[in-house]
């Protein structure tokens, strides 16, 4: 706490970043992830490639007969890490047991309290190395840490995501989205310590 010059007590409040994945983020989340395409005639003339294609048709075709599948998520912090902290996460996408997508990202914090550099390593489909990449994408934390936007590379294409933090900060709901697609994520918080 900090006195103002007049004498009266300011509290001093963590920076936005901080809050999002230190004091809210941390620690173990599941629910679910849905993904749709939008519009086949734009995806059709993307050019996102035709091994892009071919997965996000399969992905949507999976999805409607299936259902959404799960998520889970798993968030670690490590405040003391680089300049300003960072925090670690690995996403599981399954069903029936089976891997689908696998991430792990580190989101490098920055000094402004707002900005954020995300390195990722990720995984497509069950087999170990055969859909792989790593990438580094931008995001900004917002609302005082209760939301987040994401700019990243997925499938060839860019997608905007949008994060809100549930007033209790026990869920999180995202909607992502591009130019031929939409996906999102609605999680809960199963335990605050990873």
């Amino acid at each position: 706490m900090t006195m103002e010059p007049e004498g009266i007590p300011r509290h001093r409040t963590n920076p936005p970043n901080h809050v999002y994945y230190f004091d809210i983020g941390t620690g173990i989340w599941q629910g679910k992830a849905t993904f749709r395409v939008t519009s086949w005639r734009r995806l059709m003339r993307s050019r996102i490639g035709l091994t892009n294609k071919l997965l996000v048709t399969a992905m949507h075709i999976i999805e409607r007969l299936t259902g959404a599948p799960r998520q889970d998520s798993t968030i670690v912090a490590n405040p003391n890490e680089g300049e300003f902290g960072r925090a670690d996460n690995v996403v599981r996408i399954s069903k029936f047991g089976v891997t689908l997508y696998l991430l792990e990202e580190q989101y490098v914090l920055h000094s402004d309290g707002i900005g954020v550099t995300v390195n990722g390593d990720e995984r497509l489909g069950p087999v170990p190395g055969l859909l792989t990449r790593t990438f580094t994408y931008s995001a900004e934390i917002r609302d005082e840490g209760m939301a987040a936007t994401y700019s990243m590379p997925l499938l060839g294409a860019h997608w905007t995501a949008d994060y809100q933090v549930t007033p209790d900060r026990q869920s999180i709901f995202a909607e992502l989205v591009c130019d031929w697609g939409t996906a999102t994520e609605e999680t809960h918080r199963i335990s605050a310590s990873a």
